[in-house]
């Protein structure tokens, strides 16, 4: 369908976070013209001023929805992948509602707070939403929870797409924004609903080797056991006696009737002993599982095959105007020097008429394209097109 969607966007690579607030501010304007942008998204390196960049945007826009979380590296269709910058995407449409809002991780009763904000956001926006942007964290909370328990409420029928926050692999503590406010404890979201239309792809370009194993124990994020015997001895049967768990070999995992779900990675923390193995996300019980392989050409062509798969399906003989792009902060690791490929693919895929902004992040929140239904990955390049 045809909507009146504009973009302003600005990207700024100045160390001086007061200089970097006001060239965004700046160039949004000159864009903007005489348009009041609705709503934006602000990706901000760990080490800038975030609560200044804030109170800036919010003294230029204060009616503006806006959420954004730090990141691994940041890029954009005005720059391409660098670090410690400022990114800012606003919205301008009269025919797309745009609503924000933050569920408080720290909330003593998580299932009643998520609950309550839904429904007083939904209230806001008027109507059914669409589409759901949500931001999170997983220093300080399961991101994969809130996304979880978001998706119960809605019944599975409200698409959820995002990332997880970044601190440059410090893995102390990164932040997430709501108009002006920078909080370590909140996850931010954007509900969107109205006239217009939208495709998502995901794909990682990591390849299974081996033979299929099946999990018979863990808890949460930790896998114990494949086959009745320590998830170690699974890798090390495959790989070798030294084969350790990594950023180049996370598993695949797949449900009952054998369909791919997500991809799931590890920090190489596992316990020697036990034979356990903590990732970055939920692994359920009898799920199938294989290990996974990956070089830079692969990582690439997942980047590619992600873009494809949301161009292939956006409506036909209709032009999406903007991409969001989450891509996963251990793919940036592997890549090193040639992470700015990524970004240059996008650019090559949707051509310059589309503008694009992306993060890297700890984890990706992507439905899976033939279901809609939501779920939560590592490793992956996620792509959204919005028109």
């Amino acid at each position: 369908m045809k909507t009146d969607l504009f973009i302003a966007m600005a990207h700024s690579v100045e160390l001086d976070s007061f200089l970097a607030v006001m060239e965004l501010i700046e160039k949004c304007e000159l864009q903007l013209k005489n348009k009041h942008p609705k709503a934006g998204i602000l990706y901000a390196g760990i080490d800038v001023d975030h609560q200044l960049v804030l109170d800036k945007i919010y003294d230029k826009w204060p009616d503006l929805q806006l959420i954004g979380c730090t990141a691994d590296g940041e890029f954009s269709s005005e720059c391409d992948y660098v670090e410690d910058s400022l990114v800012l995407t606003l919205f301008v449409s009269e025919d797309i509602n745009i609503i924000s809002g933050f569920f408080d991780n720290t909330a003593i009763d998580p299932h009643n707070e998520y609950n309550l904000v839904l429904s007083e956001a939904v209230g806001r926006l008027g109507q059914t939403p669409k589409l759901c942007i949500l931001l999170s964290d997983v220093l300080k909370i399961n991101g994969e929870t809130v996304m979880e328990q978001l998706t119960t409420l809605t019944e599975g029928n409200l698409p959820i797409v995002g990332g997880i926050s970044a601190d440059s692999w410090r893995f102390d503590e990164c932040k997430q924004f709501f108009n002006n406010i920078s909080s370590a404890t909140i996850s931010p979201f954007l509900l969107l609903a109205g006239k217009f239309d939208f495709s998502v792809g995901m794909d990682s370009g990591w390849e299974p080797i081996g033979e299929i194993g099946t999990v018979t124990k863990s808890e949460g994020n930790v896998l114990y056991e494949i086959n009745h015997k320590p998830a170690l001895e699974f890798y090390r049967d495959i790989l070798g006696e030294n084969t350790k768990p990594t950023l180049e070999l996370p598993i695949a995992l797949y449900d009952e009737l054998g369909s791919f779900r997500f991809m799931r990675t590890t920090f190489e923390n596992y316990d020697s002993d036990t034979g356990a193995v903590t990732y970055l996300g939920n692994v359920p019980m009898n799920y199938k599982v294989r290990i996974t392989m990956v070089n830079r050409e692969s990582i690439l062509a997942g980047a590619k095959s992600s873009i494809d798969q949301a161009i292939r399906t956006f409506p036909p003989n209709e032009s999406p105007v903007i991409a969001l792009c989450f891509t996963c902060s251990a793919r940036r690791v592997l890549l090193g020097t040639r992470t700015i490929e990524e970004s240059q693919i996008v650019r090559e895929k949707i051509g310059d008429r589309i503008k694009f902004s992306g993060f890297y992040t700890y984890g990706e929140f992507c439905p899976i394209s033939t279901k809609l239904f939501n779920e939560f990955h590592n490793e992956t390049f996620v792509t959204v097109l919005l028109g």
